[in-house]
């Protein structure tokens, strides 16, 4: 697992997002903050850029550690 900060995570999100061979899975703050669905979906819906907490990103390997190199170690 490494580590970023929020702003590093919003774009590695946008680096591997438009990339065509990654899979990416968000983990914004609203999935943490909300416990209903639906109140996820719509807050999500409203906010142009996520507070993201994590993101998994798997594709490429020399590309992926591109993208993350110097992130430290948790």
């Amino acid at each position: 697992m490494l580590t970023a900060s929020a702003a590093d995570l919003a774009v590695l999100r946008g680096r591997a997002g438009a990339a065509e061979d990654v899979f990416v899975a968000d983990m914004p703050g609203a999935g943490q903050r909300l416990r209903v669905y639906d109140e996820y979906v719509d807050e999500i819906g409203r906010t142009e850029e996520p507070d993201y907490l994590a993101v998994s990103v798997v594709g490429p390997r020399n590309r992926v550690a591109k993208w993350v190199k110097g992130f430290p170690l948790a």
